[in-house]
């Protein structure tokens, strides 16, 4: 159950950084350009980024008394609708965790995939599908919370969220053209404003999980004194500026009048993009069983559609009966009712 809780929570990261890439695009340039100019026109030009490879990964470790090691990777291709710009987007994404901190280590692979017209989670090498009625339900909803930023002008890419990486970076420069696996990149190089990156981090928070606790202006100052090294990279495809590659490292030490138990943490995060705008090929996994199967193996209540442990579907262990489904599903159903944003949707899932 927790390793079900913590791959939804590393796919909860993946899909608001597909709506973010999905903004970052631009025009032509070489490598003598300045660096500020490079970062304006990656991640603030109106091209689109519509499909493509995406290769995702964290890691972290902690050294010291309590050391150990955290790792997630979200890979796969994804793909949205040029000429629909609210339908959900297709995708076939692998999940990979793994970590330990003295106790037991936490070991997970999966997968969620999401064709034109259903939905799939792979558990423990087997796939369960959503179904085609709920996952038009889910479907409609977000096309109408889609409509409905559009309606308000709402911007997509980074600016939905109201924050603008660039500023992320101090004392950049342009460190040349660098392959990125079979493309050619312009390499911008520059020191991390963490406290800039944190504000902004909890504003995507904010908006995507409905994480209401924030970070103290002493808390931030304590985490900002305590980073050792920061830095970014960026590499925008030479051609037309599309982001191909961000990567951020920090080295943090906690101060010892903390009585801290770590004395030193390492965290890398890397966003990969290949295949850019290139067709991709999603379907669905043959043999897949209801999902009411995985959540019924795992007590957990159905959605109340069709097929799903609701009405006409198969009953659930402790979803009550199969003409309602349990509480989560009654929650599900009545946030996505009053969902106004494509973050609404994502804060809604947190409900199953």
């Amino acid at each position: 159950m927790t390793r079900i809780r913590t791959t939804v929570a590393v796919l909860a990261i993946a899909l608001p950084i597909i709506a973010i890439v999905a903004g970052c695009g631009g025009g032509s340039s070489s490598s003598s350009e300045d660096p500020q100019q490079v970062l304006d026109q990656t991640f603030n030009n109106p091209t689109k980024i519509t499909s493509g490879k995406l290769d995702l990964s964290i890691d972290g470790s902690a050294e010291g008394q309590q050391s150990g090691n955290f790792s997630a990777t979200i890979t796969g291709p994804f793909q949205t609708d040029p000429s629909n710009t609210t339908a959900f987007p297709q995708l076939d994404l692998a999940v990979s965790v793994s970590g330990s901190q003295g106790g037991p280590s936490i070991s997970f692979d999966g997968s969620l995939i999401a064709t034109k017209d259903n939905a799939y989670v792979e558990y423990q090498n087997q796939a369960y599908e959503l179904g085609t009625a709920a996952f038009q339900q889910f479907a409609t909803a977000y096309a109408k919370a889609a409509k409905q930023n559009q309606a308000n002008g709402s911007s997509s890419g980074f600016s939905q969220f109201g924050i603008d990486p660039k500023t992320w970076l101090t004392n950049v420069s342009n460190e040349g053209t660098t392959d990125i696996d079979g493309t050619s990149t312009i390499h911008i190089h520059g020191d991390a404003d963490v406290s800039k990156i944190v504000t902004d981090l909890q504003k995507v928070s904010q908006q995507t999980s409905g994480a209401t606790q924030q970070i103290s202006p002493d808390q931030l100052k304590q985490l900002t004194d305590a980073v050792q090294t920061a830095s970014i990279d960026v590499y925008s495809n030479a051609d037309n500026h599309l982001l191909t590659k961000l990567a951020v490292s920090l080295a943090i030490a906690p101060p010892s009048s903390a009585g801290s138990s770590v004395s030193k943490i390492n965290l890398n995060f890397s966003l990969t993009l290949s295949d850019v705008n290139q067709a991709q090929t999603i379907t669905g996994p043959s043999n897949a069983k209801p999902i009411a199967d995985l959540l019924g193996s795992l007590g957990i209540p159905g959605l109340g559609v069709p097929g799903v442990g609701g009405t006409g579907g198969l009953p659930i262990p402790g979803g009550g009966s199969s003409s309602g489904g349990g509480s989560s599903s009654s929650s599900y159903q009545n946030c996505v009712a009053q969902a106004k944003s494509q973050a609404d949707i994502q804060k809604c899932l947190q409900q199953l």
